[in-house]
């Protein structure tokens, strides 16, 4: 048997699934997002319900298979029923052969192909991981083990005495040596902070042999992955940027600091891009999202009087900006109110997040 023989052969069982947000209903879908964010058990669970001998699937993340496969792909499905095509983990351009369905799969953001349709799927919003989570437990004991565990849907039953050696496995595929896995770390220790990222390379440069270029290079990569993010500030350009990262707890696993105030913001960013929101940061604001005219606060643990005080501090702020809602995230403090034209909402993280 040849290797489409072979992988035609394979049929997949009902798997114990999840449902997401995301379905793949379309005839040409392109399912972009990092790895380890499900893009995998989504695919796995449509070929669950179709018939065998209607797809073909075939991932280039199998070592055994290479580009040269393609060659043979539309002769081949020429002789056999298949009405469902799945290219997983395909990151090089390739001529495609007819067929009434194809999925493709990529953690290249930049990766297109003209008559397709995008689809983006992350790791758990906070709605997705309650659903995950399963356990029935309080709102706030709920947020604490969000808080913890952060979002690739794997690491929800990963033990706790193990739960950093696995996360930092599950991150080993996001780096290829030793210098990389540095550049990773420092950009994990700037979440949350404006970092240059010239003055990081300079940093790195330091300790490791590496060119401008590889750096470069490596960062490039690891923002098309969406492995990191980088906020640009609103109104003018700036060289610093706003380092966001694919999971909250990812430098906490890196290293042993830990900055709950920076980790929450990050949960804050996440949601918000998540659900395809333009995103800036201000000088006087962690969020601005200039679409929707809506200004965001993150302030876990602000008192009522000191976030009052802030708020009028800012009022300049907001009337330059256009602002016409004010929303505050925070721990505890719950309320809402319009002073000056401008509404302001202040609540939970998870009151927030679950009506988004």
């Amino acid at each position: 048997m040849n290797r489409l023989e072979v992988l035609y052969a394979q049929d997949v069982k009902k798997i114990t699934f999840n449902v997401r947000k995301k379905s793949l209903d379309e005839d040409k879908i392109i399912l972009k997002g990092p790895r380890h964010s499900g893009k995998t058990y989504l695919i796995l669970d449509l070929l669950a319900s179709r018939k065998k001998e209607e797809f073909l699937y075939i991932d280039f993340s199998d070592v055994r298979i290479d580009a040269s496969i393609m060659q043979y792909l539309e002769t081949f499905m020429q002789k056999y029923p298949i009405k469902l095509l799945v290219l997983e983990n395909l990151d090089f351009a390739v001529t495609l052969p007819k067929c009434p369905q194809i999925i493709i799969t990529t953690n290249q953001k930049d990766f297109h192909l003209k008559g397709f349709k995008q689809v983006y799927l992350y790791p758990l919003d906070f709605e997705e991981f309650i659903a995950f989570e399963k356990r029935e437990t309080n709102i706030d004991t709920t947020f604490s083990t969000y808080a913890n565990i952060g979002t690739f849907p794997e690491m929800l039953q990963t033990e706790k005495i193990v739960f950093v050696k696995r996360f930092q496995q599950l991150l080993a595929s996001f780096y290829e040596n030793d210098t990389q896995l540095e550049i990773l770390k420092n950009y994990a220790l700037k979440q949350g902070t404006l970092v240059s990222v010239f003055a990081l390379f300079l940093v790195i440069k330091e300790k490791h042999k590496i060119s401008k270029d590889k750096f470069y290079a490596y960062t490039q990569k690891l923002r098309n992955e969406e492995v990191i993010f980088m906020v640009e500030r609103y109104g003018r350009k700036s060289n610093q940027k706003k380092i966001y990262l694919i999971d909250f707890v990812i430098r906490g696993v890196l290293s042993f600091e830990k900055d709950f105030i920076k980790r929450f913001e990050n949960m804050i960013f996440l949601e918000l891009y998540k659900r395809g929101h333009e995103i800036f940061y201000t000088d006087m604001l962690e969020f601005f999202l200039p679409k929707e005219q809506t200004a965001l606060l993150s302030m876990p643990f602000v008192m009522e009087q000191l976030l009052q005080n802030k708020l009028e501090r800012t009022l300049d702020h907001f009337k330059e900006l256009g602002v016409k809602k004010v929303q505050i995230i925070t721990m505890e403090l719950e309320n809402s109110f319009i002073k000056n034209g401008i509404t302001y909402e202040i609540m939970p993280f998870w009151s927030w997040a679950l009506q988004l």
